[in-house]
């Protein structure tokens, strides 16, 4: 008699406790993925203004903006180098931060772009007199940049626009 009342009981009790696990699991789940949902929604703003970032960090190491930029009349090659290295490092450090919202492999690419850049400067001054001209020293960086399939700053520009479109 007692097995009679038992034995149900154990199976009704079962399969409440199942569909309970079950039913907290469901919701367990929708819960992470509200969660995620709405960080996703709060750094999408973040992360596409990283890129936005990056692309004009791209444009402002570009050689030729560089030299538009920063090139004085009269200077030297030392100088014109001196400041461009600089302004380089500059923006590279400015926008450090972003690498929390991108790739470790676009970061990866950034900071490629950054060291090329400067080792294009760097070569071209080696290349020159220590007497030379702010002229000959663009004139020479050309020539570099011009031997060049691609420039850094080019190729860093592509991968920031190629991982941004992942996100629009």
């Amino acid at each position: 008699m007692i097995l009679g009342f038992t034995l149900p009981s154990v199976v009704v009790l079962l399969a409440v406790y199942f569909m309970f696990r079950q039913y907290f699991n469901h919701q367990t789940q929708t819960f992470i993925l509200q969660g995620k949902k709405s960080r996703e929604d709060l750094t999408l703003p973040m992360r596409l203004q990283a890129y936005e970032r990056l692309t004009l960090l791209c444009e402002r190491i570009e050689l030729a903006d560089l030299i538009l930029r920063l090139k004085s009349q009269g200077s030297s090659a030392n100088e014109l180098q001196s400041v461009l290295l600089v302004a380089v490092q500059q923006e590279y450090e400015h926008n450090l931060t972003q690498q929390l919202y991108v790739s470790e492999e676009l970061w990866k690419v950034l900071m490629l772009a950054k060291n090329k850049t400067m080792d294009l400067l760097s070569l071209a001054g080696q290349q020159l007199s220590s007497h030379a001209s702010g002229d000959e020293y663009v004139k020479k960086l050309f020539e570099l940049a011009d031997k060049e399939e691609k420039l850094p700053s080019q190729i860093a520009k592509s991968a920031v626009k190629a991982e941004s479109s992942i996100w629009l």
